[in-house]
């Protein structure tokens, strides 16, 4: 096929209407939104090739035409674990001003304004892209997960200039793009039962096969609840132990892969009809080559399997599920209701259907009850079930072939008052101990610093201390003792995760162990009040010293719209919600009080060079 750009900057394609889509996701958003624009541009009659960034040839991008990012921005600006590669290349010094001048891009960006960095990643992106000489087809789009609507509020807007601005990019003889196809689309895999070796060959042929790259088979040696049995928040410690030794540095995450209730894996079967070829092995296969499958998903597994570990079939629905399940529902009001859902007008509608009352997709399909989805289709109609990333709370150093976790267990009640419980939480509390499972080991965000007289500090209320017990075993390993750790809970006697460890330490010379306890006084306490008491000393360590600062815990966004990750907070508990700002503005006062010479403005500058290098470390989660 041969495409070009026509002098007037309109692109031609003498055989199709074509584009590229590319995507870097950590929770799976970022592909949602992919994929959707992908199956409006099928239906527009477009061709697309649709791909995870970090399964991209980046040599091809310079003979690309028309590419469309889309990407999310985790934590306060880091840009997704699969789009790190892309995003290096691209930051190389030695690359012309021109490299992309003949490329056509529209970038699309997933974010939460509850962080300082909002869509950083797509921002970044979009700059360099414009620095390379890339002609931008179509204003950036940044989606809140603030909004009222979540991303609706913007990519529904946003889609429709896109295809307007493709209309007339498309300007070649003969261009019908704006004709709808079929309305419904292909399904994403083809599956062939292993007794026709004929069909499997075929399947297969210039395929490379899926495989699960980078799993480490471990035993589960430790379960147990950290709180106290009375308290309202469940929170598990665990630990793992591989066969081999391992290796990962402190600030690394752990990535596990978590199994549906069996149950709803049962119900769903009964439901859809599919009881009988449950058991069944099936060759898995994209429908199309041009949108391969996910490396961790199975070439082969039953539909059983791929309910229990592959689809995420518990989840709230996005507006994509409704997209796709509309076309299985034989009821005329059903299939107009799931119609409705899908348009502009009817956001209202969904909102206060699924995502106010956290109304499951179980529960959808319980309630219409003519939508009978053919299994092919499965893969397109649920979301892929995603790992889980958990900050290890271990040094492997101190503890050889181990990795240890902190866990919130998730459990929460909606408006309906329904009890829901979070799945990957959920399964991993219920392991008995000495089960066998596969885990992954990840970067961080998170790095000690290379000189160990160089002092930390570390802040980390409930769970988010997690990581710093690592980078404190690690440094005290290393004989390095100035190692300050703001902790917050509720109650010392009920939520103080490693209590009698930080004690140890402090009581050796070892850390400076700072306690806000937030629920044991009439006045309520938190982590930010103890920094703003510590002028001098945060001071010191930061300016003086030179030191290095990390934050790790929650964001809560608003309880409407967004599902946290751990349990819903108390709504009186408005300080602790935005603790990444309040402590970052706590420590900028610090800084601003401590020495001669210095106010906001000098102090705000001083910890953005923090950030700037390497110095500040944010892992937050919302």
């Amino acid at each position: 096929m041969t495409e070009h750009i026509g002098s007037n900057g309109t692109l031609h394609d003498d055989e199709s209407h074509s584009f590229l889509i590319l995507f870097a996701s950590e929770t799976g958003n970022a592909q949602d939104t992919a994929e959707r624009i992908g199956l409006e541009a099928f239906k527009r009659g477009y061709k697309t090739r649709l791909m995870a960034m970090d399964a991209y040839p980046l040599d091809d991008l310079v003979d690309e035409p028309l590419v469309i990012f889309v990407c999310s921005t985790t934590g306060n600006g880091a840009e997704p674990r699969n789009m790190m590669t892309l995003w290096k290349t691209l930051l190389r010094s030695d690359l012309p001003s021109d490299l992309l001048d003949t490329m056509h891009f529209g970038v699309f960006g997933l974010g939460d304004s509850g962080y300082e960095r909002f869509n950083w990643a797509a921002k970044k992106l979009q700059r360099r892209l414009l620095s390379l000489g890339a002609l931008e087809l179509i204003p950036r789009g940044d989606a809140d997960d603030q909004d009222f609507y979540g991303i609706e509020s913007a990519f529904g807007p946003w889609l429709s200039r896109l295809f307007e601005a493709l209309s007339s990019t498309f300007a070649g003889p003969g261009h019908a793009a704006e004709t709808l196809g079929p309305t419904r689309p292909q399904p994403r895999v083809v599956m062939t039962t292993l007794d026709q070796p004929e069909l499997l060959l075929n399947q297969f042929e210039g395929l490379n096969l899926r495989s699960s790259r980078g799993r480490i088979p471990v035993t589960l040696t430790h379960n147990e609840r950290m709180t106290r049995a009375d308290w309202f928040q469940d929170v598990h410690r665990i630990e793992f132990k591989a066969d081999d030794d391992i290796s990962y540095e402190p600030g690394d995450v752990a990535v596990l892969y978590p199994e549906n209730p069996e149950d709803d894996v049962t119900w769903l079967l009964r439901r859809m009809g599919w009881e009988e070829t449950a058991d069944v092995t099936y060759s898995i296969s994209p429908y199309n080559t041009d949108w391969p499958l996910p490396t961790e998903f199975p070439a082969s597994a039953t539909i059983r399997q791929l309910l229990a570990k592959h689809l995420d079939i518990c989840a709230v629905p996005r507006k994509s599920f409704f997209e796709s399940v509309q076309h299985f529902a034989s009821d005329e009001r059903e299939k107009e209701k799931l119609n409705d859902f899908c348009t502009k007008e009817g956001l209202d509608d969904l909102h206060s259907y699924t995502t106010r009352p956290r109304r499951t997709i179980l529960e959808v399909l319980s309630e219409f009850k003519s939508v009978a989805i053919p299994p092919e289709y499965a893969v397109n109609v649920f979301p892929l079930l995603r790992p889980r990333e958990f900050s290890i709370a271990s040094s492997v150093k101190a503890h050889p072939r181990e990795v240890h976790l902190c866990v919130a267990i998730v459990r929460y009640k909606t408006i309906m008052k329904v009890t829901r419980k979070g799945v990957c939480t959920t399964w991993l509390a219920s392991l008995p101990v000495g089960t066998r499972i596969e885990i992954g080991l990840a970067e961080g965000t998170m790095r000690l610093p290379e000189n160990i007289k160089k002092p930390i500090v570390m802040v980390g209320p409930g769970t988010g201390v997690a990581p710093f017990r690592a980078l404190e075993e690690e440094r005290v390993l290393a004989g390095a003792k100035d190692n300050t750790l703001y902790f917050g809970c509720r109650s010392l006697e009920a939520d103080c995760h490693y209590r009698q460890e930080w004690e140890e330490y402090a009581n050796k010379g070892e850390l400076t162990f700072r306690l806000a306890v937030s629920r044991d006084q009439d006045r309520k306490i938190y982590v930010q009040h103890l920094i703003q008491e510590d002028v001098s000393q945060i001071f010191d360590h930061l300016v003086t010293n030179e030191g290095h600062f990390y934050i790790c815990g929650f964001v809560v966004a608003r309880p409407s719209t967004t599902y946290s990750a751990r349990p819903l907070i108390a709504a009186d508990d408005r300080s602790s919600n935005q603790m990444p700002k309040a402590v970052r503005k706590a420590v900028i006062s610090c800084i601003a009080k401590g020495g001669d010479g210095w106010d906001e403005a000098k102090a705000e500058e001083f910890v953005k060079k923090m950030e700037l290098d390497g110095r500040w470390g944010e892992e937050c989660w919302s």
